[in-house]
């Protein structure tokens, strides 16, 4: 569940009971605005995000030195063993074949020959091209630059780019030129229900 609005707190009370009962188990939650408090419900922080921005970059694409697109499922595999090996917390697979015949996505990644050391997901909207799941098991700096390098130029090098990071990565991300999308509000909170994060 998502929410949407950052004055209908009372609303998004009643359907987060809804939900969880209509569920019977332990649903997550991404508060868009950091505006409710769940601890009575039985709701954990997993984590603080914001999204960020960054114009155009409008120039002639430079090479990400040794990665590439992946296009097969034995490469998708191999790939998504690194992302999950990087910190991901899904067990199960996160990303179907089907992914890569889609027009507006892009998978990357780092190859070492046998598999990636580092990836990033680069997707296009009418607007902007998003760049997601970036991970790096190695040298976040750069497996970042080199992400926002491929996103920058994988459609056009006309449109915005966006993300949505934290921790480490999202400082890299400022660093590298991105802005937080402040009008958004505070950043997002992701919660869940009954899990014992510390």
């Amino acid at each position: 569940m998502t929410t949407l609005d950052p004055n209908g707190v009372a609303d998004q009370f009643v359907e987060i009971d809804r939900l969880t009962d209509r569920l019977g188990r332990r649903p997550s939650l991404k508060d868009g605005f950091s505006m409710l408090d769940l601890t009575g419900k039985g709701f954990r922080l997993l984590f603080t995000a914001s999204w960020v921005w960054a114009e155009p970059c409008g120039t002639p694409a430079c090479s990400a030195r040794g990665w590439e697109r992946v296009r097969d499922a034995t490469a998708l595999n191999r790939w998504e063993r690194a992302w999950k090996e990087a910190g991901s917390p899904s067990d199960a697979n996160v990303f179907p074949p089907s992914l890569l015949s889609e027009p507006d996505l892009h998978i990357y990644g780092r190859s070492t020959g046998h598999g990636f050391d580092a990836g990033c997901i680069v997707n296009r909207s009418s607007q902007t091209v998003g760049v997601s799941n970036i991970f790096s098991l190695f040298d976040t700096p750069p497996a970042l630059r080199d992400a926002v390098l491929l996103a920058g130029h994988a459609f056009s090098p006309d449109l915005p780019l966006v993300g949505y990071d934290r921790g480490i990565a999202l400082e890299e991300l400022l660093k590298l030129g991105f802005i937080k999308m402040v009008e958004l509000g505070k950043p997002d909170h992701v919660l869940a229900r009954g899990i014992g994060f510390g």
